[in-house]
C-alpha cells in the first residue's frame, strides 16, 4: 500500500486508522502461522509501540499543563483597573448688593373678631333646646332652657311662706297701730292741759298752779312714753321672717330666671354643645355666639416667636386657597406679656395672637375656619450685600466663604447680618462681585 502511495509520510502505528491497523494485522497474523519466529518478534514489536504510545500521552498531557497555569497566573498577576474618580463642581456664587428682608411666617386661621361663649349662670339638666347651630339670633332671644320643674315647686312654697309671715306682722302691727293711735291722742291731750295751765299761771304762778303744771307736766311725759313703747312693740323676729321669705323668694326666682339661655347681642350661633336631657354645670361653656361680618386672623404662636413682635406691626395675610394673594392687616392684639390682653394677676383664657385686615372688606372674601399664612416684616435692611446661605461655612461658631480668583481658592472670615428670603447680610468680609465657592 505504501509502494503504490510513495508521496505519503509514512505514520506511527498509533496513528494509523482503525481499518487500516486491523487489515495490516490481518495480513501480518497470516504470515505469522507460516513463521512462528517471526511472530515472536512481531509481539515483541507490538509491545514496544504501546508503551511509547502511552509514554507520548503522558508527554502531551504534562506538556499542556504547565501552559494553562501559566495563563492562569499571567491572568490574575493583572491588576485591576481603577475608574477615573468623577470630582463634582461645586456651585459658585457672586457677592451681590440689594434689600435683605428678615420676616415671621405663621399659619392662623379665620376667625369672627366678636365671640361670646355662653353659659349657664346654673348648672342643671337641659329641659329644652330652642335653637339650632348656625341659626341667626337677636339679643334677648331665649337659645334653651334647664328644666325648673324643682324650682318652681321650691318657689311655690316659699312664697306661701312669705305670705304666713307677712300675715303675722301685719295683725301685729294693726293692733299696735290702734294702740299707739290711743296713746298719741292722750299725749295730745296732756300736752295741751299743760299748755293751758302754764298760760294761765302767767309770770307768776301761784303755790297751787306751780303744783298743776308740775302734774300736767309729768302726764305729759307719761302720755309720750307710751306712744314711744308702742312704736317698738312689734316683735322683730315677725319682721326677721318676712325678710328671709322675701330672700328665698328672690333667690328661686332668680334660679329660674338663670336656667334659660339668652343672647346676649345679635350673631351667629358658631357653636353649640346642647341637647335635651344632658347635665351641664354653672359657667361651663356651651354655646359661641359670633359676629360674622367683622372677621381677623388666630394664630397660636410659639414664646420665641412672639418676643420679635409687637402690637400694631403691619403684616401680609396669604390666603392658603388663592396662591399668591395676599392681603395687609395688622397685628391687633397679642397675650400678656407680649401684648395689652390680660395682665400678670389675670392671665388671659386666650393665648393667640391677633392680626385684623386693614381693609375690612378684605375679611369678607373669607369664611370663619379657612386657613391662612401670616407673614411680619421683623427687620429689613436696603442695599446691602448678600450671599446665599449655601455659599456660607460654619466651623464651631466661625463663619467664612471660600474665595475664587484668579490666583485660586482662598478661605476669608465673614460677620452675617440678618438672613431671610434665601439671602443672608454680610456685613464684613467681602466686596461686591467677588466670587465664592459653595460647599
Amino acid at each position: 500500500m505504501n509502494e503504490s502511495c510513495p508521496h505519503r509520510t509514512k505514520r506511527p502505528f498509533f496513528f494509523e486508522p482503525l481499518w487500516e491497523r486491523s487489515h495490516s494485522r490481518s495480513a501480518k497474523d497470516a504470515k505469522s502461522a507460516k513463521n512462528p519466529s517471526h511472530t515472536r518478534d512481531r509481539s515483541l514489536l507490538t509491545a514496544h509501540s504501546l508503551l511509547l504510545t502511552i509514554f507520548f500521552l503522558f508527554f502531551l498531557t504534562a506538556c499542556a499543563a504547565p501552559s494553562r497555569d501559566r495563563r492562569d497566573a499571567a491572568s490574575s498577576a493583572e491588576p485591576t483597573p481603577i475608574p477615573t474618580a468623577v470630582v463634582p463642581n461645586k456651585p459658585t456664587y457672586t457677592v451681590q448688593r440689594g434689600d435683605v428682608v428678615y420676616a415671621g411666617s405663621f399659619n392662623g386661621r379665620i376667625n369672627p373678631t366678636n365671640e361670646i361663649s355662653l353659659a349657664f349662670a346654673q348648672g342643671g339638666q337641659v329641659a329644652e333646646v330652642l335653637v339650632e347651630r348656625g341659626e341667626t339670633v337677636l339679643a334677648g332671644v331665649p337659645i334653651a332652657r334647664l328644666d325648673t320643674a324643682e324650682l318652681e315647686r321650691e318657689l311655690a312654697l316659699a312664697q306661701s311662706a312669705l305670705a304666713v309671715a307677712q300675715a303675722q306682722l301685719t295683725a301685729v302691727q294693726t293692733t299696735n297701730a290702734a294702740q299707739q293711735n290711743r296713746a298719741e291722742l292722750n299725749l295730745a291731750l296732756a300736752q295741751l292741759d299743760l299748755d293751758f295751765a302754764t298760760q294761765q299761771a302767767g309770770e307768776n304762778p301761784t303755790p297751787e298752779q306751780t303744783y298743776q303744771m308740775g302734774r300736767l307736766t309729768i302726764l305729759r311725759d307719761l302720755a309720750q312714753l307710751a306712744v314711744d313703747e308702742l312704736s317698738t312693740a312689734v316683735d322683730p323676729q315677725l319682721s326677721a321672717n318676712v325678710q328671709q321669705a322675701e330672700l328665698r323668694v328672690t333667690e328661686l326666682e332668680t334660679a329660674i330666671a338663670n336656667a334659660v339661655l339668652i343672647a346676649p347681642a345679635d350673631g351667629v350661633l358658631v357653636s353649640l354643645n346642647l341637647s335635651p336631657g344632658r347635665s351641664v354645670a354653672a359657667g361651663e361653656p356651651v354655646a359661641t355666639l359670633a359676629d360674622l361680618e367683622e372677621l381677623e386672623v388666630n394664630a397660636n404662636l410659639q414664646t420665641t416667636q412672639m418676643g420679635e413682635l409687637a402690637e400694631g406691626m403691619p403684616a401680609l395675610i396669604f390666603a392658603a386657597n388663592r396662591p399668591g394673594e395676599s392681603f395687609p392687616g395688622v397685628i391687633r392684639q397679642m397675650p400678656y406679656p407680649y401684648g395689652t390682653r390680660g395682665s400678670a394677676d389675670v392671665p388671659p383664657t386666650d393665648s393667640s395672637t391677633r392680626f385684623s385686615f386693614t381693609n375690612p372688606a378684605d375679611a369678607r372674601q373669607f369664611q370663619p375656619g379657612d386657613r391662612v399664612r401670616v407673614e411680619v416684616v421683623i427687620e429689613e435692611r436696603p442695599d446691602v450685600l448678600w450671599l446665599p446661605p449655601a455659599a456660607v461655612r460654619n466651623f464651631s461658631g466661625r463663619y467664612f466663604v471660600v474665595v475664587q480668583d484668579d490666583v485660586g481658592q482662598s478661605r476669608v472670615d465673614v460677620a452675617l447680618g440678618i438672613e431671610g428670603d434665601g439671602r443672608v447680610e454680610i456685613r464684613e468680609g467681602l466686596s461686591e462681585g467677588q466670587v465664592v465657592v459653595g460647599q
